[in-house]
């Protein structure tokens, strides 16, 4: 009987541990696919944004007019990364895409059957062919002295809108599931970035209140009214030391539409500049 009962004892034992063993199985397991995929907490279009404007090499092959690589890595369940992996690395650049990869923020991790999970990403790379951040040209502490020696010639108009720049048209991305298109410029001679994104009929519980923002203590930043095209908008701006960047937001409505403005320099005047040079050429078209 002691003997029956003693092979009962450890079998269930071993089933115990067999399931402990099986749940840290589990738990540690990278998901491929989930009901919620992981996401950067600052959204998709600021994530390639910050990670083009931290991208650096010196400039592309003669015959490339760009670089276009694939990311592909674990966003963990506290939303770091691991296992990362280059993918179609024809310029040898992988070295300084995990880099950069590491030094963006943590993102919102996946969620599977009501849990946080591991979960495995690839996202595509494009970086542009204008010369970065090592390349003597480009100045990481702008002098202000260089202010007045800026010329900003180029008109960029679309049909939704122009405004003056010393930039290029960089990438413009939809989506259609809240009816939002993004167009992106990248400065010439220096590391920035303008991005004009367009929602139109948003819901009305994504509008925000300018109102209620311009005295929200938790919005951290230089909040005013300004005047855009004969338009109130709200400019909010703010310096990111984490990424060591300054960045000036506009928002407003026109019509059915919303408006969000954004543009950031590494340097305060630098942004300044062009934000009160954009806001004497900025039209609006819609």
């Amino acid at each position: 009987m002691k003997y029956i009962l003693l092979v009962i004892l450890t079998l269930f034992t071993g089933l115990q541990v067999f399931a402990q063993q099986g749940n840290q199985l589990e738990d540690n397991k990278v998901y491929s696919f989930v009901q919620k995929k992981a996401e950067p907490k600052e959204g998709f279009q600021d994530f390639y944004v910050n990670f083009i404007n931290e991208f650096k090499i010196d400039e592309l092959p003669k015959n490339d007019k760009e670089l276009i690589f694939k990311l592909k890595f674990v966003v963990e369940k506290d939303g770091s990364f691991s296992d990362i992996q280059i993918l179609d690395d024809k310029n040898g650049v992988g070295k300084e895409a995990i880099r950069v990869l590491n030094k963006m923020p943590k993102w919102n991790p996946a969620q599977h059957n009501g849990k946080i999970v591991r979960s495995v990403y690839t996202i595509p790379i494009k970086v542009g062919g204008k010369k970065m951040k090592n390349n003597k040209t480009v100045n990481k502490k702008f002098d202000d002295k260089l202010i007045d020696k800026i010329v900003l010639d180029k008109t960029i108009e679309t049909e939704e809108f122009k405004f003056k720049c010393n930039c290029s048209f960089y990438k413009e991305s939809k989506n259609s599931r809240i009816n939002q298109t993004a167009k992106s410029y990248e400065l010439n001679d220096y590391r920035g970035m303008y991005s004009i994104i367009i929602q139109n009929n948003p819901e009305k519980k994504h509008i925000p209140n300018f109102d209620e923002l311009l005295t929200f203590e938790n919005l951290v930043g230089g909040k005013k009214y300004i005047n855009l095209d004969g338009i109130k908008a709200f400019q909010i701006s703010n310096e990111d030391s984490y990424r060591k960047d300054y960045n000036v937001i506009i928002m407003f409505m026109k019509g059915d539409n919303l408006i969000d403005i954004q543009i950031n320099t590494e340097d305060k005047s630098l942004t300044e500049f062009l934000v009160n040079d954009f806001i004497k050429t900025f039209k609006l078209k819609i």
